[in-house]
């Protein structure tokens, strides 16, 4: 067994789980102040995940050493990745925003990164709170599927790591 597949799947699940737990404290962390709505709540979960990346680009730099160098070009590719959704959300986020800024203010993109890392530790830190936002505001539920969906793949690809099969062993 190729111990790349095996890091990749486990790059793969790393970012999944980054996904599923960041989502439902982002929506409460969307919900505290105005505006509101869809897009202001998809740009604060894109927002999560980009500050938790780090997680997952620190396990690739950890195992780069043992895989060679060709990982280093795959951390370099999912930095790149990441990088173009937190401008992508960087951008989006302008709009929704331009009424409610102080005076003056002007957010720039690096502030913008500096912010996500926060995002993402204060909604992971609201992660319990934020299964109940699913039920408290009907616009949630499309992200409520999204997250079932995540976590259908979180648990298939934990069952096929537990019983070593492909990607992790086997054929």
């Amino acid at each position: 067994m190729d111990s790349g597949y095996r890091t990749g799947a486990d790059f793969l699940l790393i970012n999944l789980l980054i996904l599923f737990l960041t989502q439902p404290g982002a929506l409460v962390l969307a919900g505290f102040d105005p505006p509101f709505g869809p897009a202001v709540n998809a740009t604060m979960w894109m927002a999560a995940f980009v500050g938790a990346s780090p997680f997952a680009v620190l396990y690739l730099l950890i195992k780069s050493e043992s895989l060679g160098r060709r990982f280093l070009w795959g951390a370099a590719a999912y930095i790149a990745l990441v990088l173009a959704v937190a401008y992508a959300s960087y951008l989006l986020q302008q709009p929704l925003f331009e009424g409610f800024r102080a005076p003056g203010y002007e957010q720039t993109f690096p502030i913008f990164l500096a912010a996500s890392v926060l995002t993402a530790i204060i909604s992971l830190a609201l992660f319990p709170v934020g299964l109940l936002a699913y039920p408290g505001n009907p616009e949630n539920l499309p992200l409520l599927a999204v997250n079932i969906v995540l976590l259908a793949a979180i648990v298939l690809l934990w069952r096929l790591r537990s019983r070593n099969e492909w990607p992790y062993g086997g054929s």
